[in-house]
Order: C-alpha cells, then sequence, then structure tokens
C-alpha cells in the first residue's frame, strides 16, 4: 500500500535501532536544507546509542522502485560516526553516504520520507496552541514492530504540559502517554488529519496540521518503595530489584534543539566532502 495521508507517510520516517549489545531505540529521519542542498540525517538520543560516538547499528530499510515504496526489506548494519548536541540527549549521523554506499553496492534506492524544519514551531506559534492539545509518538515500544512490513507503531496521548512553556528545564516538554523501553528518540506529533479547532474557537474543517513537538528521551517512574524516580526512557527490558511503574508520563527536547544541529553540518560540510 502506497502511504498517502499524513499518518501513513509517518510510517517511513522512522527506523528501528539495534546495537550490539542489544539495546533498542527509535531513530528518525530528518532533512536539513543548507545552501539549497537537501541533507537528510538520522537522529536519535545519545543513550540510545550508549553514548558512543562510534556505535554500531542495525535496522531495516524500505527499497524503492521508480519513485514509490517497494516490496523489499534492505538489513543494514552501520557504524557512522554519531554528533552529538551540546546539552540535550540528542545525536545525529549523517544518511546520505549510507544511501549511495546502498545504491552503489546493492543497486538498490531507499524509501524514506523525512521530517522536515517546517513542521518546527518556534516558541512564538506555540504560543497559539492550548495546554491541552492530542498527540501522536511513532516507535517501537519495547523494541515491538511490523517486522513483515518493517512499520512503526502508533502511540495517541495528550500534551502534559503547555507546549510553549519549558517544564523545569530549558526547551523541555511533557505528554500524558504511555511511554515503554524501545520509545527513546521516537517522534511527537500534533496531527491533524480532518480539522482542528484553535484556543480561540475557530474552527478549520478538513485542514490539515502537522507540529513536530519534539523527541521522546525520559520519564518518571514510581517505585514500589513510594519514591519518584526521573530516568532516561530505557533501551532494554531489565529486572530491577526496585520494582519501577510507569505512570504514563514522558519528557521530550523541544523539536527547536534539532535546529541547533545545522551550525554544526554547516561545519563539518565546510572541512569534508560530504555526498549529498
Amino acid at each position: 500500500m502506497q502511504p498517502q495521508t499524513i499518518s501513513e507517510q509517518m510510517q517511513y520516517s522512522t527506523v528501528r535501532l539495534v546495537t550490539n549489545s542489544d539495546s533498542k531505540g527509535t531513530g528518525f529521519f530528518f532533512q536539513f536544507k543548507i545552501n539549497e542542498q537537501n541533507i537528510p540525517v538520522i537522529i536519535t538520543n545519545k543513550h540510545v546509542v550508549n553514548g558512543n560516538e562510534n556505535e554500531e547499528v542495525n535496522f531495516f530499510l524500505h527499497s524503492k522502485k521508480e519513485q514509490v515504496l517497494g516490496e523489499e526489506k534492505i538489513n543494514i548494519r552501520f557504524k557512522p560516526k554519531w554528533y552529538f548536541h551540546k546539552d540535550k540527549d540528542l545525536c545525529f549521523c549523517f544518511f546520505a553516504p549510507l544511501l549511495h554506499q546502498i545504491k552503489e553496492k546493492q543497486n538498490q534506492d531507499v524509501f524514506f520520507i523525512p521530517i522536515t524544519e517546517d513542521f518546527i514551531w518556534d516558541n512564538e506559534k506555540l504560543e497559539g496552541l492550548s495546554a491541552i492539545e492530542e498527540i501522536i509518538m511513532v516507535g517501537y515500544p519495547i523494541g515491538l514492530w511490523d517486522e513483515k512490513n518493517n512499520l512503526p507503531l502508533f502511540r495517541k496521548g495528550i500534551t502534559a504540559s503547555h507546549p510553549a512553556i519549558d517544564f523545569n528545564d530549558k526547551n523541555i516538554g511533557v505528554v500524558d502517554m504511555a511511554c515503554f523501553p524501545g520509545s527513546s528518540g521516537s517522534p511527537i506529533f500534533i496531527l491533524n488529519e480532518n480539522g482542528f479547532s484553535d484556543k480561540k474557537g475557530t474552527t478549520y474543517l478538513g485542514a490539515k496540521r502537522v507540529v513536530f513537538l519534539g523527541t521522546l528521551f525520559q520519564g518518571p517512574q514510581f517505585n514500589a518503595k513510594g519514591e519518584l524516580i526521573i530516568e532516561n526512557i530505557p533501551t532494554q527490558q531489565k529486572v530491577i530489584s526496585t520494582t519501577p511503574l510507569m505512570i504514563n508520563l514522558g519528557y521530550y527536547i523541544k523539536s527547536i534543539e534539532i535546529i541547533d544541529f545545522k551550525k554544526t553540518i554547516e561545519e563539518i560540510l565546510s572541512k569534508q566532502n560530504i555526498k549529498n
């Protein structure tokens, strides 16, 4: 089935990352526009790649035939250079060199639909949202995925803090949603495919709206001793004696932080000949 709706297209914006230690997380495709060039990258959390700038990851990609979705899955073992955000739990690697390598060695094209800067709202635009907005998250909770079709799972929830207000720390927000191991690195969106109403009560019948809110990275847990613990969303399921209990909240890094990567990419491109 060829993707037509926005949500169908989002199925091809993420990738299930598995490290050599068998930890699992979510990465997503993002495309920057720099000097009229499209620069595709894969973004995830630092802790998904174990804080290792040279972490090798395994994942599957979709083939592309004549500009549309193909039927083949492409199994990839990739050891890129991961570039870390200066202070947030985010990192990226260049995706274009891998695309060229797959084309040259396997004569395959890759089908993917990246998130772009158009979906990132600055704080002024976020102030136009209400405190409670319906949201969706795309990823691989506890590593679950549609293995046959190489597709992620959608989770639905609401914003637990106003998207324009920082929650305790700069550019951090909270969502009311079940966030499990494997969801680290998942992109979170406000998605309206068939109309919406703004906080002034104006209704936009049939209109579409997509806002890339940010990237899941952390969440509070309540343990059996009655202690509240804030931890990174784990990448592995582990037996922990304190018995953490999920309280269905997740912390996300606001998408505006991703823009910081543009300067890093510009500096790298000025020093290296990165194929695009």
